[in-house]
């Protein structure tokens, strides 16, 4: 259908560039006659407000100079003669533009999409309307609270924005509680992703100071360790940024939905200086619990859910004895008995990784996190 209608359109198109050819008729020189008969009378009306005192003498001369001068004009273009150019223009554009036409749509556009029916538009619209409403009804009740807002609402609305294409109010939601004291490093990530999306994918400043907070309250968040490698990349410090992502990879004791896009960023950044793909580690062996492991133990009584934690507690710590430089290890292993509120055991951990991180830069999240762990449970020996 929509071929039989761009057919017609065309049809039409043509048809009305090419009819003046047929018919002989000369459109210039009658437009030509139309335009001299108005500044005659012009020129008419221009002589009797003078005479009647309306306009001064030199008011009229100047107008009929003006009006002269536009007559000389017409005049001139009327006076060329046709030698056919601008008969082949018409002819060359009936038909050539139909044929761009529709060669340029069948690259860009889409003929194979179905068409939507208008009342299937309607709902659309009718749910971004209520959408909209919704979004009003939010913020005002937000504005409106003398506390502030909960914290919770100002992060829907974010994500709201986010999902609408609106990534500065976005960020300006985000802003709103970022000072607050439950704000987490997920807080802080998201307002970086909301602030660096606005600038069309430019780490900024205020970004990246956003991007360090994420990181001092959480430096294994994977949101932060990537826009970090972003920034570092925007820098020009290629390299580093790819290394940033491939060692984030590492250390993780067990796969994550987020990998496959910290990897194919890393082999972009590493295809652009001429590096070799990475590939994903094989991840296998003994490993403490994660978070998720904690959590995926809810459902055990008390016995059976310490018995489970602690054995792969143990399992990791009696592993670590037999691999004393595994880093990462050290850290996994003093999350989790912090985790189990066993600080002792966690302070001992974090002295087990002390040493590793020793030649590390100050800037990197994981001697951060070991001497930020020192410090919170008694020890910077």
């Amino acid at each position: 259908m929509i071929w039989v209608l761009a057919a017609l359109m065309a049809l039409t198109v043509g048809v009305g560039l090419l009819w003046p050819l047929g018919t002989g008729a000369a459109p210039r020189g009658g437009r030509a006659a139309k335009a001299m008969a108005i500044y005659e009378d012009q020129l008419t009306e221009v002589d009797r407000d003078a005479e009647r005192g309306l306009i001064t003498p030199e008011e009229a001369r100047a107008a009929q100079v003006e009006i002269k001068r536009r007559m000389l004009g017409v005049a001139d273009m009327s006076d060329g003669t046709s030698d056919g150019s601008g008969r082949a223009a018409i002819l060359i554009a009936a038909v050539f533009v139909p044929l761009a036409g529709f060669g340029l749509y069948s690259y860009v556009g889409a003929p194979d999409v179905p068409a939507v029916p208008f009342a299937e538009r309607a709902v659309e619209q009718d749910d971004a309307a209520q959408l909209n409403r919704l979004i009003a009804e939010l913020v005002s009740r937000l504005e409106s609270d003398p506390d502030g807002g909960e914290t919770r609402g100002w992060e829907l609305l974010a994500t709201t924005y986010m999902n609408q294409g609106r990534p500065s109010d976005a960020a300006a939601a985000y802003a709103r509680i970022i000072d607050r004291p439950d704000a987490t490093s997920a807080t802080f990530s998201q307002y970086a992703e909301a602030l660096i999306t606005a600038e069309r994918g430019t780490v900024t400043p205020l970004a990246s100071r956003v991007i360090a907070r994420a990181e001092q309250l959480d430096p294994d968040n994977p949101a932060a360790s990537y826009y970090r490698a972003i920034e570092r990349d925007q820098a020009g410090e290629t390299a580093m940024a790819r290394s940033l992502l491939l060692d984030r990879i590492a250390r993780e004791g067990q796969p994550a939905p987020w990998m496959p896009t910290f990897l194919q960023t890393a082999n972009q950044m590493g295809a652009s200086i001429g590096l070799e793909p990475a590939q994903l580690p094989e991840f296998s062996g003994p490993r403490g619990p994660s978070q998720e492991d904690i959590a995926a133990a809810s459902d055990m009584t008390v016995e059976e859910r310490q018995d489970f934690i602690r054995s792969m507690v143990d399992g990791l710590e009696a592993r670590l004895q037999d691999e004393p430089d595994n880093l990462d290890g050290w850290l996994q292993l003093a999350r989790a008995l912090t985790v189990l509120e066993e600080t002792d055991r966690a302070l001992k951990a974090f002295q087990g990784a002390q040493p590793l991180v020793a030649e590390l830069p100050a800037d990197d999240p994981r001697r951060q996190a070991v001497e930020q762990g020192l410090a919170r449970l008694g020890s910077g020996d």
